[in-house]
């Protein structure tokens, strides 16, 4: 069954649409984090763990706890295991976990704290949040599988961890369950800080951030909101959601010159008509969705 409020929130994002200007801007960060990746495109996207502190914990794959390393590549192979009913979704949540907390403290800690709190609930948990999201297969529903996972449709009404029939689990956000769900589920993509300040600042869509930049407790509708308004800006800068989403969250490290971005922007724009207003040039873009200009520390992934 598709989402019932999916056609308002495809409007809605419609209705904050990137000015042509950005865009063109967006696709030049876009283009030069491709490079930056290399060959390995974004399967390469790679990030490195403590191993000694993610061990003992359950989950990750031996052959990646002795590398040290798990790039996005690794973590969606695990997730097609997983929906081919080969690998147990813990493995999953792991992985996942491990790469987006990368070298950072907190990480390993966290996780133990979700799996202590689950305990027997938690593959059952994460088993049937993905049992909701194939529950036609044709069709798979990423909003399904987060409404289960964030316990509701509704802020007001969300259900407390372990609470039946949803699968919330204690200290497990939507800034990692975005990314469990993004590595198993076709559409889905990953939702955290640091992208929902990107994402606000371009689109100027509410409910994203609070005005000292902090994230609003995404519910069910604002993320159909959110993985609308990311289809429709990856179809117009010509890139995957994912690429865009990766460029949104981690800008190219060596910025464009602002003649090399302007002349790489009228080389890949050139077929655009009518006005270009509203936009800001790339090198500002990117300066603006820096990382050291949060506020507070955003989530790794």
């Amino acid at each position: 069954m598709p989402y019932p409020h999916d056609e308002q929130a495809q409007q809605e994002a419609d209705a904050h649409r990137i000015s042509d200007n950005n865009a063109g801007q967006l696709k030049v960060l876009c283009m030069k984090k491709l490079r930056e990746l290399g060959d390995a495109g974004l399967r390469g996207h790679s990030t490195k763990f403590p191993v000694t502190a993610w061990r003992d914990l359950p989950g990750l794959p031996g052959d990646i706890l002795s590398r040290g390393c798990i790039s996005r590549g690794d973590v969606l192979d695990i997730g097609d295991l997983v929906i081919g009913g080969k690998l147990s979704p813990v493995v999953l949540l792991a992985a996942s976990f491990a790469w987006g907390t990368g070298t950072t403290g907190y990480g390993p800690q966290r996780y133990r704290e979700i799996v202590d709190a689950a305990g027997a609930r938690l593959e059952p948990s994460l088993r049937r949040a993905l049992d909701a999201v194939y529950q036609d297969p044709g069709s798979p529903d990423p909003i399904a599988g987060y409404a289960q996972l964030y316990g509701g449709c509704q802020h007001d009404q969300r259900a407390r961890p372990g609470q039946a029939p949803w699968c919330r689990l204690h200290r497990l956000g939507p800034a990692f369950f975005t990314k469990f769900l993004y590595f198993a589920v076709p559409g889905a993509l990953i939702l955290d800080n640091r992208v929902a300040n990107a994402v606000s600042q371009l689109s100027n869509l509410p409910h994203l951030v609070t005005a000292d930049r902090r994230s609003v407790a995404w519910t069910p509708y604002r993320y159909a909101v959110y993985l609308h308004w990311m289809r429709q800006t990856a179809a117009t800068v010509g890139v995957w959601p994912g690429m865009l989403e990766l460029a949104l969250f981690q800008p190219p490290a060596d910025s464009l010159s602002e003649q090399d971005a302007d002349e790489l922007y009228s080389e890949e724009t050139a077929d655009r008509a009518g006005p270009q207003s509203g936009g800001i040039r790339a090198t500002e873009l990117a300066s603006s969705l820096r990382p050291d200009r949060e506020i507070r520390q955003a989530d790794v992934h």
